[in-house]
């Protein structure tokens, strides 16, 4: 006997199933970041200027990190300790402190990507070829729906603004400035 369930039921279960995977997610990469040193936080900060390769206000670290500011000021204060990240002054405005990665930091978070490539791999090693196609059409189709709703888009403008956010990964600073409407 198959018993059915509602609607409302099933995306409940799907949305709690998304939720517990994002949570499981964080979970593994704290755990892989413990042996590196660093937490949640300071990868993220990390990797958002290694990626953005120049050194940048605060304030954009802060929007692209979701941090206020004394936080990333404690997250800054540990990477500059660490010598993977190092902080200026703008030569134009005195009053705003820049921050860019070091080769250290540079260095470091190559070989933290590279330890998260092999852990998906070995993750998603169970799945055949067509499951993992399977999968990775489910998502991107999640992903084009909350993102049509987030920005409020039309059907058929889903998919640039899903190129757009792929950007994010390669420079999520440079992403934040164009999303905020200001020239990088």
């Amino acid at each position: 006997m198959t018993i059915s369930i509602s609607r409302e039921e099933r995306i409940r279960a799907i949305k709690d199933s998304f939720h517990y995977l994002m949570w499981v997610a964080l979970r593994q990469l704290t755990h892989l970041l413990q042996p590196f040193g660093l937490t949640f936080p300071q990868y993220i900060t990390l990797a958002s200027l290694a990626a953005h390769q120049q050194a940048c206000p605060m304030r954009d670290l802060t929007n692209v990190t979701f941090q206020d500011p004394p936080t990333m000021t404690g997250i800054i204060d540990r990477l500059v300790k660490m010598e993977l990240v190092q902080r200026s002054r703008s030569e134009v405005d005195r009053r705003i402190v820049l921050v860019e990665a070091t080769p250290a930091g540079m260095n470091l978070v190559k070989r933290i990507n590279a330890e998260m490539v092999q852990d998906a791999l070995t993750g998603y090693a169970r799945l055949s070829d067509d499951e993992l196609a399977m999968l990775e059409q489910l998502f991107t189709h999640k992903l084009r729906m909350h993102v049509g709703r987030y920005k409020s888009l039309a059907a058929d403008e889903w998919d640039a603004e899903i190129e757009k956010l792929r950007r994010f990964v390669s420079d999520p600073i440079h992403y934040a400035k164009l999303e905020d409407g200001k020239s990088p």
